[in-house]
């Protein structure tokens, strides 16, 4: 789901949901809905609304914390790219070719998370998956020659690891979290409430411009929680900057 596209349709959805109950009051004869009846209505949505809000509320603190961790994982990501660049530059001059894959794999990886983003790849790129397994055949080749060197191989080899771990947590965080079907059931208590209190309220402008100002405040919300589902697509997406950071440190 877009975002944009989601809190566009849904204000137009409770938009006209309160321009039709302001409407259904023509059909009424003058009197009809009485006080009584009309007070029975705002409790009835009342009931209805605090339902909508609260389901709202908790599904965009629950994707919220999804954005957050997702946040957090692109920054253990870029550190340890950096910390598997210095335990290999300790290596010495043997390193130096396992270094350059790292830093095109990252590159690679950042092309791969943040499509927008102009990495410098090189005339010879090729896929994230091949430049891992041959950054790893690199790493695997290094011969110590020493016991302190024999530490570094080894530290670097569970950095590679834990560098292909957190490769696939960024995998696991994109895409859709949020089933359509909910925001669509939100939406239908929302457009209920809005109906009803333009069937209830007073016809004037005022009355009809407060709802719509209601339904746009709404609809931002919806916009967010829509949002925060995919890290990595749509208008609020994960800052790709630590990463860009961990390519310059890669290329001191």
């Amino acid at each position: 789901m877009n975002g944009l596209t989601t809190g566009i349709v849904v204000f137009a959805c409770l938009a006209g949901a309160t321009l039709l109950g302001t409407r259904m009051q023509a059909f009424f004869p003058p009197g009809r809905i009485s006080a009584q009846n009309a007070h029975a209505i705002r409790r009835g949505v009342w009931i209805i609304a605090m339902m909508a809000g609260i389901m709202l509320a908790a599904l965009t603190v629950y994707l919220k914390t999804h954005f957050d961790t997702a946040s957090r994982d692109v920054r253990a990501f870029s550190f340890q790219l950096v910390d598997l660049d210095r335990t290999l530059r300790r290596l010495g001059p043997d390193a130096e070719p396992a270094r350059a894959l790292l830093f095109r794999y990252a590159a690679r990886t950042m092309k791969d998370v943040w499509p927008a983003s102009n990495p410098r790849l090189g005339p010879d790129d090729v896929h994230a998956a091949q430049l891992y397994n041959d950054l790893e055949s690199a790493v695997i080749a290094l011969q110590p020659t020493s016991a302190a060197l024999r530490d570094q191989v080894s530290t670097a080899r569970r950095l590679l690891y834990e560098v292909g771990r957190a490769r696939w947590t960024l995998d696991e965080r994109a895409g859709q979290t949020v089933s359509p079907w909910i925001i669509c059931v939100i939406v239908f208590w929302l457009m209920l409430t809005f109906s009803s209190l333009g069937l209830s309220s007073v016809r004037s402008r005022i009355a009809t411009t407060m709802l719509m100002v209601c339904a746009a405040s709404l609809s931002s919300a919806v916009f967010l929680a829509v949002e925060y589902a995919d890290p990595y697509e749509g208008v609020i997406i994960v800052s790709s900057e630590p990463v860009q950071n961990a390519l310059y440190t890669l290329t001191e």
